[in-house]
């Protein structure tokens, strides 16, 4: 009797057991799943702060998209305003506005003439032999006389004639454009038989350099000869280099200036 009562007890026991497992582990089931059910919520209420700053972020923007609309809108009318006001004044500048374009086309086209020849002079300009400038708002080529000339003296030497060939090359390329020969001296006065002072001392050997180039091919119709005397030196005449210096030959390119509104106009007395 005792010996069942025993049994009972330990099957009892071992049923209890059991069940305690059986209900740990539920307990752990139902933990796990709390704590999913926790990380979720989480998770949403993080998403639905993301969301209401994600909102929030939107409207900002839209408030400044709809600033940005009517401050367009305000330009595009006070445009709209500014069209119509210069549509009205159209007929008096169109001219104008062509007129400026003209002329700016004028002077890039001539400004080419310019970068071309100086192309072509180069190697001329890079021995010595000659110096370009730009003076009075002329294109100048300048060769010292003492290249050209002996002193006192209007027939061309060898080297000078060399160096007047090798420049005809280039500058009979612009066969549409005129050159001035001008010749100039130092303020030493000259009082010979053949010249009696500088200015006819310039002039022969201005012609003299026109001749030559005529026989290298360059147009007769587009050169003319000059005499400066010593009117118009580009050194001090108080040093032997500065003397030097004004004892030269200057090929000018004459300008185009096309033509000035109003001067032919005036000329004529307002007649065609």
């Amino acid at each position: 009797m005792r010996k069942l009562a025993v049994l009972t007890l330990l099957s009892t026991l071992a049923l209890t057991g059991c069940k305690r497992k059986e209900l740990e582990a539920a307990l752990a089931e139902t933990q796990a799943k709390l704590s999913k059910t926790e990380g979720d919520l989480r998770s949403e209420q993080g998403k639905n702060k993301q969301l209401n700053e994600e909102n929030t972020s939107l409207k900002d923007k839209i408030a400044q998209l709809e600033k940005d609309v009517a401050r367009l809108g305000n330009e595009i009318k006070v445009l709209e305003e500014q069209n119509a006001d210069l549509a009205r004044k159209a007929g008096a500048t169109a001219d104008e506005l062509k007129k400026l374009r003209d002329e700016k086309a004028k002077r890039l086209a001539e400004l080419q003439v310019y970068k071309d020849l100086f192309a072509k002079l180069k190697s001329l300009i890079d021995a010595g032999t000659i110096q370009v400038e730009v003076r009075k708002g002329r294109f100048v080529v300048k060769l010292a006389s003492s290249i050209l000339f002996d002193s006192g003296k209007t027939d061309l030497k060898p080297e000078g004639q060399a160096a007047l060939s090798n420049l005809a090359g280039a500058l009979k390329s612009l066969n549409d454009r005129e050159w001035l020969v001008a010749g100039h001296t130092d303020n030493v006065p000259i009082k010979t038989a053949k010249f009696k002072n500088n200015w006819e001392l310039s002039t022969a050997r201005s012609v003299e350099v026109v001749q030559f180039l005529v026989t290298q091919g360059m147009p007769q119709g587009t050169l003319g000869a000059a005499g400066y005397g010593d009117v118009d030196p580009v050194a001090d005449n108080t040093s032997e280099d500065g003397k030097a210096k004004n004892r030269r030959i200057e090929i000018v390119l004459m300008p185009l200036l096309g033509e000035i509104p109003g001067l032919k106009e005036m000329l004529t007395g307002g007649q065609s």
